[in-house]
């Protein structure tokens, strides 16, 4: 369990990196935009499509973030029952936030594919063109990370019911 705490607390210091980098990236783009609108009329075309897709991104690294800290999904009736049996309700509510996230995992994995296989064009941010699979992707990994955060919280839970 050591080894798994301590990979975890390398991916939970790899997300908070992305997520400040994309928080503190999008406030500036969307400080810029704002200026660019007041002071020459226009914004960026790129940048207001950019952001959205980016929220993506931030939306999902914070849920993994608070999935990590085991504040993102509670089951009501284990999370205020203390013993064996709020344990085990613990842990079934755990397993079933990893179920769903494995299954919303998958299936966001198969509209990715299905995304791919449209041929859908290159993202034009300014003069960049960048590939539209970059935004889509969010979905599935950001559940596949939650999956794992979340089936490390039920490991937990588990050891406490030994």
């Amino acid at each position: 369990m050591g080894k798994l705490k301590k990979a975890e607390s390398l991916l939970v210091k790899l997300e908070s990196a992305a997520l400040v980098a994309l928080l503190g990236g999008m406030s500036s783009l969307a400080f810029l935009q704002v200026l660019r609108r007041e002071l020459f009329g226009s914004g960026a075309l790129w940048a207001d499509p950019l952001l959205r897709s980016l929220v993506l991104w931030v939306g999902f690294l914070g849920a993994a973030l608070a999935a990590a800290e085991d504040k993102h999904f509670a089951w009501e009736a284990g999370a205020h029952r203390s013993g064996r049996y709020g344990a085990a309700l613990n842990l079934i509510g755990k397993l079933a936030a990893v179920c769903v996230s494995l299954l919303l995992m998958r299936a966001a994995w198969n509209f990715f594919l299905d995304d791919q296989s449209a041929g859908r064009p290159l993202a034009l941010i300014g003069n960049l063109a960048v590939p539209s699979w970059l935004f889509s992707l969010a979905i599935p990994v950001g559940f596949a990370l939650l999956a794992v955060h979340m089936a490390l919280r039920a490991a937990e839970a588990a050891a406490k019911l030994r």
